[in-house]
């Protein structure tokens, strides 16, 4: 819910439509309140643990849930209604940024721009993890192929968010809220894992080593997969047409983001080692 309300605002700045960010961001500050009353966080929530989760959702909250759930439902049908025959918004955004089926396939693009070019992939339904299961998802699918389908996309999958919550409010079981792990975890152990992330699917890879502990770990964040078809959906478009373009995917830069060390005196690339990268810190921080 916040990640597609905070892509909205986004997106209507972009194109120079601030009433929708002012409008959108104000709909999903209720959220944020939320997500801090129930985790401590507005943002970075903390709330997975290894089997479970860190802390219950409070018996005495869930009325007030209910309630900011109808209020953030109520407003977001509005700004859907509101846009949905804007001339400006529709210029912008119809037959814009086209991204067809079969560029879909070919460049593996994932989650709502996936959808929106009627590629309807979603780990929830296709491989259900959690409560997805006896929850049930429906797969938002646009046929548009454009920017604006990227925008009914999420707008739907908004609506379909807050009727999860209500559900798994209404059928959460009286349960431990973590599993009881005391053997220990053995090394050279693989473990994958995929999520639907709201810019689409996450993938984590991870190899387990002594103490239970991980030995390597790598995550694949749909951005890294979205930005390849960014060349395509740009290519004969016009420049101002870009940015919304390129926002339309609601790209994550950090979460694709890699770091090399190179010698500005000689251009050499350097690639350290993790002892290596120890040494420096210990001789850093540490004065050893």
């Amino acid at each position: 819910m916040q990640s597609h309300l905070l892509w909205l605002g986004i997106a209507g700045h972009i194109i120079g439509f601030d009433t929708v960010l002012m409008q959108a961001w104000r709909i999903r500050e209720p959220v944020m309140w939320l997500c801090e009353k129930i985790t401590g966080n507005r943002k970075l929530l903390g709330m997975n643990l290894i089997g479970g989760v860190r802390r219950d959702i409070p018996a005495e909250i869930h009325d007030e849930l209910l309630q900011v759930l109808a209020r953030v439902e109520k407003e977001t049908k509005q700004v859907i209604n509101a846009i949905a025959d804007d001339t400006t918004l529709r210029a912008r955004c119809v037959d814009v940024g086209v991204l067809t089926p079969q560029q879909v396939i070919a460049y593996a693009l994932l989650g709502p721009t996936a959808r929106a070019s009627g590629v309807g992939i979603d780990i929830r339904v296709d491989h259900p993890y959690a409560a997805y299961q006896e929850l049930g998802c429906e797969v938002m699918v646009e046929n548009g192929s454009d920017i604006w389908s990227r925008v009914l996309v999420r707008m739907r999958e908004t609506l379909e968010a807050i009727r999860i919550i209500r559900d798994a409010l209404r059928f959460m079981p009286s349960s431990p809220i973590i599993a009881d792990i005391r053997e220990p975890i053995p090394p050279g152990k693989v473990g994958l894992s995929s999520v639907e992330a709201p810019r689409g699917e996450t993938h984590h890879f991870v190899i387990t080593g002594e103490d239970s502990r991980p030995y390597r770990w790598k995550a694949r964040a749909p951005t890294f997969q979205n930005l390849q078809g960014i060349p395509v959906m740009v290519a004969g478009e016009y420049i101002a047409d870009v940015p919304i373009g390129l926002g339309s995917m609601d790209p994550c830069f950090s979460c694709t983001e890699r770091l090399e060390t190179v010698d500005v005196r000689t251009g050499q690339v350097r690639v350290y080692s993790k002892k290596e990268l120890v040494e420096l810190y210990r001789r850093r921080y540490e004065g050893k």
